[in-house]
């Protein structure tokens, strides 16, 4: 049981590592911390993700990994990074 939790976390990690990256070095997006910020913020996303799934669990498209459902933490890392990016970039008037 506790091997399932761990690879879960490690795959969730990965997710937001690797949007993260995607943000930060092919759309060349700047944020406040740089790819570190970036990293910190996709991985928060992916886990918020992860824990809507296990809470929504029949709502959400099914699992890919058999016993990891992907899509969330996809959803919300990018939308995590989306806000923190708008956020990075917001003008001093607000």
């Amino acid at each position: 049981m506790e091997n399932s939790f761990i690879t879960i976390g490690l795959i969730y990690i990965l997710i937001g590592f690797g949007e993260a990256l995607i943000f930060h070095y092919v759309l060349k997006k700047r944020f406040i911390g740089g790819v570190w910020g970036a990293v910190f913020v996709g991985i928060a996303g992916s886990f918020t993700g992860g824990f809507l799934d296990i809470f929504l669990g029949k709502v959400w498209f099914s699992a890919i990994f058999v016993s990891v459902n992907i899509i969330p933490p996809l959803v919300f890392s990018c939308l995590f990074l989306w806000l923190f990016y708008r956020i990075s970039n917001s003008p001093e008037e607000y």
